[in-house]
């Protein structure tokens, strides 16, 4: 539903223009994940990868506690995230599937992170991305739902 048209992955420009949900569905999540996770850096999250197994694109990062992610739906418990994205994927591409790759902040930068992964760097958006981020994360509850 939020996948870059081919137009989109090739200019920069047009991918920043499509609304903030969708660019941070399909081309920046991993911004996203990485600011959030600076934001809650006292909070036990961790940027996620899920990593589709050779073959199969559909890369999705996102933040964790191990118990909810944060995305660009907002707040999700992390086994409804994975077990919903995992179905429209393999819905899309039969025998999809994917690895949970937990991103260890101490072994990589997000630097690393997009270069290993064909991921953009930040300055390859057609603007810095921090501040989109940023408002968008704002949007949301600080703190998962109780329940």
């Amino acid at each position: 539903m939020f996948d870059r048209t081919d137009e989109e992955k090739r200019n920069i420009f047009k991918s920043w223009a499509r609304d903030d949900q969708s660019f941070f569905a399909s081309g920046a999540c991993h911004i996203l994940a990485e600011l959030f996770v600076q934001l809650h850096r006292h909070e036990n999250f961790k940027m996620v990868h899920m990593k589709p197994v050779d073959g199969f694109t559909g890369n999705h990062v996102y933040a964790s506690n191990g118990e909810w992610a944060f995305d660009h739906n907002g707040w999700t418990k992390e086994s409804v995230l994975l077990a919903t994205t995992e179905m429209a994927f393999q819905e899309r591409y039969p025998g999809w599937g994917y690895k949970r790759v937990v991103i260890d902040p101490t072994a990589k930068s997000l630097e690393d992170f997009c270069r290993k992964n064909n991921h953009r760097l930040p300055w390859q958006f057609a603007h810095l991305p921090w501040e989109r981020a940023y408002n968008y994360i704002s949007q949301f509850d600080r703190n998962p739902p109780e329940s």
